[in-house]
């Protein structure tokens, strides 16, 4: 049976208490799935992290695509987060020629985890995760958006409705996590 690989995008620090609430009730929605989903994030802290922790958890399979080289930058870049969550670490390639310029390497690793997802959540979030947001939009993937949460992930509504572009992918936007991975996995199922 095909796994759906569900991206987790969001605030690289941890938010309020609100949204924390949030993430940890999205993770345990995830895991719910366990034997339909894979969860996919950009190997980075904060919210992305704190949903997939709970994912784990569950015994959710969690991939990251990293913004780094290698496993030893990898630790050097989240001290802090337990990387044993993930069952796959994918690197930018060492032949990348902008691997010196971290800022580079994170939209290199933002094109390639949304293209390599078949949806995609968006909690909180900054610049990045709009720049997560338009890649997974570019590349036609359902788009689940935990409202409520703070940052970008409660501007969407505003500017899907004012931006409109044959061969988007569809957005979905809802405050529950449970009602969220509900509606996300019937879309994917179609």
């Amino acid at each position: 049976m095909k796994k759906y690989k569900i991206g987790v995008f969001g605030s690289a620090i941890n938010e309020n208490n609100k949204t924390i609430k949030k993430a940890k009730e999205l993770g345990k929605e995830l895991g719910k799935y366990k034997n339909k989903v894979i969860v996919v994030t950009g190997a980075c802290s904060g919210m992305p992290y704190m949903v997939a922790s709970q994912s784990a958890q569950a015994g959710l399979e969690i991939w990251g695509y990293s913004p780094e080289v290698n496993l030893k930058h990898q630790r050097e870049f989240t001290p802090s987060d337990d990387i044993s969550i993930y069952k796959k670490l994918i690197y930018v390639p060492g032949n990348f020629e902008l691997m010196n310029q971290p800022l580079a390497c994170k939209k290199y690793r933002n094109v390639i985890s949304t293209f390599n997802c078949d949806a995609g959540i968006i909690i909180a979030g900054r610049w990045g995760s709009l720049n997560e947001f338009t890649n997974l939009m570019a590349f036609g993937k359902v788009v689940g958006v935990l409202a409520g949460t703070g940052g970008i992930a409660d501007e969407l509504k505003m500017l899907t409705k004012k931006i409109k572009k044959k061969r988007c992918g569809k957005v979905i936007i809802n405050s529950s996590p449970k009602k969220l991975m509900e509606r996300i996995i019937y879309e994917l199922s179609k």
